[in-house]
């Protein structure tokens, strides 16, 4: 890894990254390593900026440290132009901050409280393995055609008949264009590991040549084709670090999950008139052990 030739457009995205909220193993430092028109910059959040890099060796770690220290200077210059610019006033920039700043610290509690959770058994570990074969036992890397196409509700339903009825993309997308049709297509290579669940769900069903039509925004269709599908098996061995910190992730959510619905159940919610979801509602009417709710008119 070297960070000798970064770009200016790297840096900048460096000094975004830098604004998460993750937090380096070993001893916090306090020591200031540089100064920018008053605002220090400390050896700890230094640490934090390169921890976040993965595992490095003495070299990496220094040329890192040296690239990092300048995106963060950048970062605190950028800041401090914005703010004698008054835009950490604007309405919305001070809403974006208040956010940010909550959610460092619900990242913060979930740290502390569900960081260490059991080891899966060995019987945990294959079940899961036999469950999602498209990820594991029947694995494949996909090469796939997107289409994204912008069309009026009105004309979906041709579209996705004109899709199913044709003898092949080209047919297909020659017609859009006969149709005056915006989109734009891409086509990537990724393994089974790499693509959204729900989309795998669908692709692994799919042979090679075939397309389907995927739920998007409004106004828009995305149609996903299976250029071409590779059979790479992964075995229980392999997959075992994989699969065990899945399991432990999906337990760390379900406790998660567990200890919010208790803090619902103990806090005092307040919606504006309108707003009280249909489960609130019927929280305030008196469900026992409900989530205590208000309706309030708006001011």
């Amino acid at each position: 890894m070297t960070f000798r030739h970064a770009s200016l457009v790297s840096l900048t995205a460096l000094a975004v990254v830098l604004s998460g909220c993750e937090k380096p193993a070993g001893a916090v430092k306090n020591e200031t390593v540089a100064t920018v028109a008053g605002d220090k910059i400390s050896e700890a959040e230094l640490n934090l900026a390169v921890s976040r890099l993965g595992e490095l060796n003495d070299t990496q770690a220094a040329e890192a440290k040296n690239t990092l220290l300048q995106a963060l200077i950048d970062q605190r210059l950028v800041a401090q132009a914005a703010e004698k610019d008054g835009l950490d006033k604007e309405p919305a920039v001070e809403i974006a901050m208040a956010q940010a700043s909550r959610q460092v610290l619900a990242e913060a509690y979930a740290e502390r409280h569900f960081k260490d959770v059991a080891q899966p058994s060995e019987a945990d570990i294959a079940d899961y393995y036999g469950q999602h074969p498209e990820l594991f036992s029947q694995r494949r890397i996909y090469r796939i055609q997107e289409l994204e196409l912008s069309v009026d509700a009105s004309r979906m339903a041709d579209v996705e008949a004109k899709l199913k009825n044709s003898h092949s993309m080209g047919d297909f997308v020659n017609w859009i264009k006969e149709q005056g049709i915006d989109g734009k297509s891409a086509v990537t290579v990724k393994p089974a590991e790499q693509i959204p669940a729900p989309l795998l769900a669908r692709l692994s069903l799919m042979k090679d040549g075939q397309a389907t039509v995927l739920p998007a925004r409004p106004g828009v269709v995305l149609i996903e084709q299976v250029l071409e599908s590779q059979l790479q098996p992964v075995s229980l061995e392999q997959s075992r670090a994989v699969i065990e910190r899945a399991l432990m992730a999906r337990k760390r959510k379900e406790l998660m999950e567990m200890d919010l619905k208790k803090l619902r159940q103990a806090a005092k919610i307040e919606y504006a008139s309108g707003y009280t979801p249909a489960a609130a509602a019927k929280a305030e009417d008196g469900t026992a052990g409900g989530e205590k709710t208000n309706d309030k008119s708006a001011d």
